[in-house]
C-alpha cells in the first residue's frame, strides 16, 4: 500500500474527565462491562478488556466482510499505525520496536540469537516467570551456564546479589521489572549502570510494568525490553512489544527470517542486508486482528495518561495494604511505592492459596494464587469498594478456616 492511500478511519473515544481535567474513573469504569458483576483483581494474569478493545475487534471483521474486503484489515499501513501509536504511549521510537507476540518470543530472540561462547553465563533470579527461564535453559547444551541468584530470607532478590553474581564471562543479565509473585520492583537503574559498566546486555521482562508505572522503556537503560500486551497494556494474547536500543541492535541477530526481516524484497538476493531497525525481529504475517485492538487500548491508555493511572494505581494499592493491616494480613509486597507497582501479595498462613482463591471465584472475586499466596493486581477501572469486598470475603474465608 502506497504512502498515498487514505485508509478508513477508526473511531475514537473521548476520555471522560472530571470538571478539574482529571479522569472520570467511575466514567471509565463503565467501559469495563465485567466490572458490573466481577471484583476483577487479576489484571497480573490476563486483561479484563474495554469496549475499545471489542470494537477494534469487530471493526476488523467488518471491515473484511465490507466492499473494502480486508483493506483496513490487512494494511501493513495499519501494523505501522499500532507502531506508532504503542511507542507514543509507552516511551519509544517506532523504529526501535518490533510487534512481537508475547514476551517469551523475545527472551529468545534473544537467546536464540546472541553469539554465546562455552563457558558464558546468562544471570536470572529465582522470582522470573517462567518465561524469563525456560528460554535459556536449552542454553546449557552449549556451554552456557545458567545462574539464578537466590532470595534473601524476605523473598527479595537485591541488586548486590545480582551484581555479586556477574562475572567477566556474563554477557546478559534478564531480569523482571517487577516480579509476577511477590510484586517486587527491580531497581532497573543501579542494574542497567552495572550492566554497561561490564558490557553485559540488559534485557527486562517488563509486562508487569508497562500500562501500570509511568515510565518510558527507552528510559530504562535496558537493551532489550520484553512485554506481551495481555496485561496491563490491556492488549490480547498475541500482540505484545519488544524494545531494541539501537546501540543494542546488532549485538544479536534475528534467529528466524522472514519477508520483513531485511532491507530487500527481492528474493533473488543471495545475501540481503538486514532491515535497518527492529523490523528485523517480525516475521511474515503479523497478528493483524490483535494489533487492532493492541492499538485501541494502547491509544485509550494514551489519551488517559500513564502519570494519572499510575497514581490510582498507587492509590487503591495503598488502601489495599492499609485494610490488610487493619485485617491482620500478611503482606509480602514491599510497602514503599518506588518498590513495588500493582501486585499486591498475602502470605495466608497455613491457608490454601489455591483453594481461597477458588472460593473468592465461586463469589465473583478474581484473584490469583501464585507460589503458594494469595496475589491481588488492581487496574485503573477498579475501586474502593473491590478492594474492600475482596479483602472482607478473605478475610471471612481465614477465619472460617480456624
Amino acid at each position: 500500500m502506497n504512502k498515498n492511500t487514505i485508509l478508513p478511519q477508526e473511531a475514537a473515544f473521548v476520555i471522560p474527565r472530571q470538571p478539574d481535567g482529571a479522569p472520570d474513573w467511575a466514567a471509565l469504569r463503565e467501559e469495563f462491562p465485567a466490572t458490573g458483576v466481577t471484583v476483577y483483581l487479576d489484571i497480573a494474569r490476563k486483561a479484563l478488556l474495554p469496549r475499545v478493545a471489542a470494537q477494534a475487534a469487530a471493526d476488523w471483521f467488518a471491515d473484511i466482510g465490507s466492499r473494502a474486503t480486508g483493506r483496513r484489515a490487512f494494511s501493513m499501513d495499519a501494523v505501522e499505525d499500532t507502531r506508532r501509536i504503542v511507542g507514543k504511549t509507552f516511551g519509544a521510537a517506532p523504529e526501535t520496536l518490533a510487534l512481537v507476540k508475547n514476551t517469551s518470543e523475545a527472551v529468545n530472540i534473544v537467546a536464540q540469537g546472541f553469539d554465546w561462547r562455552e563457558g558464558d553465563n546468562v544471570v536470572i533470579s529465582v522470582s522470573e516467570h517462567e518465561n524469563n527461564t525456560f528460554p535459556w535453559r536449552p542454553l546449557t547444551r552449549r556451554g552456557v551456564e545458567i545462574r539464578v541468584v537466590e532470595a534473601g530470607p524476605d523473598g527479595r532478590v537485591t541488586t548486590d546479589a545480582l551484581r555479586a553474581a556477574i562475572d567477566s564471562r556474563t554477557r546478559i543479565l534478564s531480569i523482571a521489572w517487577v516480579t509476577y509473585g511477590l510484586g517486587e520492583r527491580t531497581d532497573v537503574d543501579a542494574l542497567a549502570q552495572i550492566c554497561r559498566e561490564r558490557g553485559v546486555l540488559f534485557l527486562v521482562d517488563a509486562i508487569q510494568a508497562i500500562g501500570v508505572l509511568n515510565r518510558r522503556i527507552d528510559d530504562l537503560g535496558a537493551h532489550v525490553v520484553a512485554s506481551g500486551g495481555h496485561k496491563a497494556q490491556m492488549s490480547v494474547a498475541g500482540a505484545g512489544l519488544m524494545y531494541v536500543a539501537p546501540e543494542a541492535l546488532d549485538r544479536f541477530r534475528p534467529p528466524f527470517a522472514a519477508k520483513y526481516s531485511f532491507a530487500t524484497f527481492d528474493r533473488t538476493d543471495a545475501d540481503p542486508a538486514l532491515a535497518a531497525d527492529a523490523h528485523r525481529f517480525e516475521y511474515g504475517n503479523p497478528n493483524f486482528i490483535g494489533l487492532a485492538v493492541q492499538r485501541a487500548s494502547a491509544r485509550m491508555i494514551g489519551d488517559i495518561g500513564l502519570g494519572d493511572i499510575e497514581a490510582r494505581v498507587r492509590a487503591l494499592t495503598e488502601l489495599m495494604i492499609e485494610e490488610g493491616d487493619r485485617l491482620g494480613l500478611k503482606l509480602r509486597t514491599p510497602r514503599r511505592w518506588e518498590q513495588r507497582a500493582g501486585i499486591v501479595s498475602f502470605d495466608l498462613g497455613g491457608a490454601s492459596a489455591d483453594r481461597i482463591e477458588a472460593v473468592l471465584e465461586a463469589e465473583d472475586i478474581r484473584v490469583a494464587s501464585k507460589d503458594g499466596h494469595l496475589r491481588a493486581a488492581a487496574h485503573f477501572y477498579n475501586n474502593e469498594q473491590d478492594v474492600r469486598r475482596f479483602l472482607d470475603r478473605l478475610h471471612h474465608h481465614l477465619e472460617a478456616t480456624k
